[in-house]
C-alpha cells in the first residue's frame, strides 16, 4: 500500500490551467496614477546611512572592544589572547564601518 496520496491533475489550487495576475499588471490606484510614481519609488529607502544605523554600529563597536578587554584581562582561559585578538579584529572592522558611516552622514548634511 503506497504511503503517499496520488493527486488528480487539474483539481489542485494553482494548477497550470489557472491564470494568475502578476502584480505589475494590477491596476494603479488614483494616487499613483496622478503622481506617476511606481511602487518602487514610493517605498524607496534612503541610500545613505541613517542615524539609527550609526548608533547600532557604535554600540557593536563598543561591545566588541569591551569583549576584547574582558577576554584579555579578566579571563582565565589559556586561549584568552586568541579570543581577545579576534574580538579586537571585530572591533577594528566595526570601528572602520562606523567611521565610514559617520563620514558619509556628515557629508550629506
Amino acid at each position: 500500500m503506497p504511503k503517499t496520496k496520488t493527486r488528480k491533475k487539474g483539481t489542485e489550487r494553482g494548477s497550470a490551467g489557472q491564470t494568475r495576475v502578476s502584480q505589475s499588471a494590477a491596476p494603479l490606484s488614483r494616487d499613483t496614477a496622478k503622481s506617476g510614481q511606481t511602487a518602487a519609488q514610493r517605498t524607496s529607502m534612503p541610500s545613505g546611512p541613517t542615524p539609527m544605523s550609526l548608533v547600532m554600529a557604535a554600540m557593536v563597536t563598543l561591545g566588541c572592544w569591551g569583549m576584547a578587554i574582558s577576554f584579555m584581562l579578566f579571563s582565565a582561559d589559556p586561549n584568552r589572547y586568541l579570543f581577545g585578538g579576534m574580538a579586537v579584529l571585530m572591533g577594528l572592522m566595526w570601528a572602520v564601518s562606523f567611521g565610514l558611516r559617520l563620514r558619509k552622514l556628515l557629508q550629506q548634511r
